[in-house]
């Protein structure tokens, strides 16, 4: 993990008949990553694009029906299947079992969906119904005797119905102005959605009914009407019933044939419920096609480019010769590995674990690593939870935090699941701080025997004395200083990661004229600060002649090294070793400016004088041959658009496409983009330096910041009930003081922690070393696929 593994790049070449084959092996071994040969051509326009289309088509059927079947309370007996399960088996299917799944499917989902549709049929019948008995049964009840006398020989109008509970106030304000308050509204409320509403009303004449008519027939959820005597009543009341009875029971047949066509679908197939099978299945097809799609057709071969680890071409060897033993009537794929071409940039690639993988998403979300640069995510696993612990130090709250962490390590939660680890590191570390700091939720603790009164010499075993907890003006120095050491150990170790950078790569240049200069400069200035930081530590002054640290820097730079007020140590050694050390940082100014344009310089030098003695090479696929000539020709089979954009060609009609690359006399500009761009890179460390360490002082405000908030809310809530004794007042005030630690120091205070140190890391740390301008290797695992499409339903 310290850095990239090593990659290889391969052309694969494969016989139509065994393409899909040795692509579905190499989907289940997780190892390469095919190149997209023209990544700028549209899905439609692929091969395989109506292949990646029924997939998806047949993985929407069965989304819709577990969704349906999860609505209707089918899914008792449903248990997700093991992805072990399925990439384990590695099942030897050919190409056209997707054939066999797409008829299975569509013949069992459309069963399913008829059934459905059947059932859903009966439910509207069947609420209908029961809506109308709910209706006859309630007009009795409200309209008595009246309910029963024919309505055309009747003084007054009557209709009924079933509304929403939301359109009851409009609908009785509707029927008010029709009929200008000459109306009874009557509703009764029958479940959380629905209500009954009987309109009573004198007779108005066809005009007005008419209305009342259009009124209810757009509000009402069906079409009611009121039986003329006892008799129709009593007869269709039971008609109702008997119908109601009826539709349960068909209802109850439908919902038997559903729970049989799920019953089907969850039988198991090689250890998974075979809807898991048929998923799993299709979305690895989906990815093998997907893949098919990058290769390049030619006749009946693909060609394809792939990267793969090179600690892992046995085994992909070997696979590719399983194929070849397996299918004898076919011939199997051929392998040979080339050299990638000069615009193709080497993927990144860790192997990453449960407990790594969060803090390399840390270091990814700023930016890829390059190629074999070194990775800071391990350097951030100590680091990144460390300052967070500096500026959260605190004994209870680190504990409570480090208690979560371990909670979210042995329970799985879905919010934070992923973040356990770093959880439980920054937990760890802020309990760690909260004892250097001997603060306790705003106490001091004395663990041990305080020495600020003691007769003896003694030194207090571990962290701050707690006679010094309560001292802000004690605790403020501390803090400021100990910020100002921690960003000098972090930025010295980015540089020296610098170092390790150029010396893996052989690049002596930047090794001696970068990273030289850069570590001197660092410490001459801020290393020096230190060094005086930690010498004032370790020696007694009194009051009235301790030198000041910011005087003395103030004045080393002012003064040419010479010292203004006391010195740190008697002689005049101090005045000229200040004068060494701001030497040698001027110096390392121009030490790091001006080497890479001289050796720019003389390289273009050179150049020109063997600009008539170069040779040209044909590229075909990896081989070079020399040919005679004035110009580079290339022949590759990557897409057009990216040659183009590389080298300025236009696009050719052929499938290869050749390019040329021309000397062209740009020495002019190139000096000056590179003066540019040194200058701005010195000016840019240079200031860097001062502005980081003070940007490492967020540490000191911080850390100060939360403990003097934890104790303000300690003291304006607890600490008078507690020296006046009155308990009352204390469990009143301690629930408001949980609930306020917790929102303001626990979850905002630590978000603001976490962000802090984030910015930390990505700013003042990574800029001294790490280019995050580094490729994705996006490995072709079926595993992996399946997986994230599990974890987007989830969520």
């Amino acid at each position: 993990m310290f850095r990239s593994q090593e990659m290889s790049y391969f052309q694969l070449i494969m016989p139509q008949d065994s393409a899909w084959t040795i692509m579905d092996q190499l989907g289940y071994l997780s190892k390469v990553e095919i190149i997209d040969h023209n990544p700028n051509e549209a899905l439609i326009n692929r091969p395989f694009a109506n292949y990646v289309k029924r997939c998806d088509d047949l993985i929407v059927k069965i989304e819709n029906m577990l969704q349906v079947a999860k609505n209707l309370n089918l899914l008792s007996n449903y248990k997700k299947g093991n992805l072990k399960q399925f990439t384990n088996q590695q099942n030897s299917h050919s190409h056209t079992y997707l054939d066999k799944i797409e008829d299975d499917i569509n013949k069992k989902t459309s069963s399913f969906q008829e059934q459905n549709k059947h059932l859903e049929q009966l439910i509207d019948q069947s609420e209908y119904i029961q809506n109308y008995i709910e209706i006859l049964k309630e007009s009795k009840t409200y309209l008595g005797e009246q309910v029963f006398q024919n309505q055309q020989i009747s003084k007054f109008e009557c209709y009924v119905g079933i509304l929403k509970n939301l359109e009851q106030l409009q609908f009785h304000r509707v029927i008010f102005r029709v009929t200008k308050g000459n109306s009874m509204v009557h509703l009764k409320r029958m479940n959380e959605k629905q209500s009954i509403f009987i309109v009573l009303f004198p007779n108005i004449g066809n005009y007005g009914k008419q209305k009342i008519q259009k009124i209810v027939e757009q509000v009402s959820q069906g079409k009611f009407t009121l039986p003329q005597s006892h008799q129709e009543f009593e007869k269709k009341l039971n008609e109702l019933q008997m119908k109601q009875a009826e539709y349960i029971n068909l209802i109850q047949m439908t919902q038997n044939q559903l729970c049989q066509c799920i019953s089907n679908m969850l039988v198991l197939r090689n250890g998974l419920p075979l809807i898991e099978f048929y998923k799993f299945y299709l979305i690895k097809e989906k990815d093998l096609y997907k893949e098919l799609n990058k290769l390049k057709m030619q006749g009946r071969l693909f060609l394809g480019e792939l990267w793969v680890p090179t600690k892992d071409i046995f085994q992909l060897e070997q696979t590719l010769q399983m194929i070849k033993e397996q299918q004898t009537n076919n011939p199997g794929g051929q392998l040979a590995q080339k050299y990638p071409p000069d615009f193709l940039q080497k993927p990144t690639y860790f192997k990453l674990n449960e407990f790594t993988s969060i803090f390399q998403e840390i270091v990814n979300t700023y930016g890829i690593p390059r190629y074999q640069e070194i990775n800071p995510a391990i350097i951030t696993i100590i680091t990144f939870p460390f300052l967070f612990g500096v500026m959260f130090g605190d004994i209870g709250h680190g504990f409570t935090l480090f208690m979560f962490g371990s909670y979210l390590c042995l329970f799985k939660n879905k919010s934070f699941y992923n973040l356990r680890y770093l959880i439980l590191l920054m937990g760890v570390f802020s309990f760690y701080s909260g004892l250097i700091y001997n603060d306790y939720l705003s106490l001091s603790l004395n663990l041990f025997q305080t020495c600020f009164r003691s007769e003896e010499e003694c030194v207090y075993p571990f962290g701050i004395d707690p006679m010094w907890g309560g001292h802000l003006e004690f605790n403020d120095s501390f803090k400021m200083k100990l910020s100002i050491i921690i960003a000098f150990c972090h930025m010295l170790l980015g540089i020296s990661l610098s170092g390790l950078n150029y010396l893996f790569l052989g690049d002596w240049l930047k090794l001696s004229c970068k990273f030289l200069p850069q570590l001197l400069f660092l410490i001459c200035t801020i290393g020096y600060m230190v060094f005086l930081i930690i010498y004032k530590w370790l020696n007694h002054f009194e009051p009235q002649n301790a030198p000041s640290i910011i005087t003395t820097m103030i004045s080393m730079i002012l003064n040419l090294g010479r010292i203004s007020g006391p010195q740190m140590w008697e002689g005049d050694s101090q005045d000229y070793i200040q004068y060494c050390l701001l030497l040698m940082t001027i110096i390392s100014i121009p030490w790091m400016w001006f080497p890479s344009i001289i050796s720019h310089l003389l390289q273009q030098g050179s150049f020109q004088q063997n600009e008539g003695k170069r040779k040209t090479h044909r590229i075909d696929y990896g081989q070079l041959v020399e040919e005679p000539g004035i110009e580079m020709t290339q022949t590759h089979s990557y897409s057009h658009e990216q040659i183009d954009t590389k080298y300025g060609q236009p696009n050719g009609e052929t499938q290869e496409s050749t390019f040329f690359i021309k000397q062209k006399n740009t020495s002019h500009q190139g000096i000056q983009d590179l003066i540019v761009h040194e200058t701005i890179e010195t000016l840019e460390y240079v200031l860097g330096v001062i502005s980081n360490t003070a940007s490492y002082l967020r540490l000191w405000a911080l850390s100060l910041a939360h403990s003097q908030l934890s104790e303000v809310f300690f003291e304006l809530l607890l600490v008078q009930p507690i020296n006046h004794g009155q308990p009352i007042s204390l469990m009143i005030g301690f629930p408001f003081w949980a609930l306020i630690t917790f929102g303001v120091l626990m979850c905002m205070d630590s978000m603001e922690c976490f962000l802090h140190s984030l910015r930390l890391h990505w700013v003042e740390f990574q800029n001294k070393f790490y280019k995050g301008d580094g490729v994705q290797f996006k490995v072709f695992s079926f595993r992996d696929r399946i997986k994230e499409s599990i974890n987007l339903e989830s969520q």
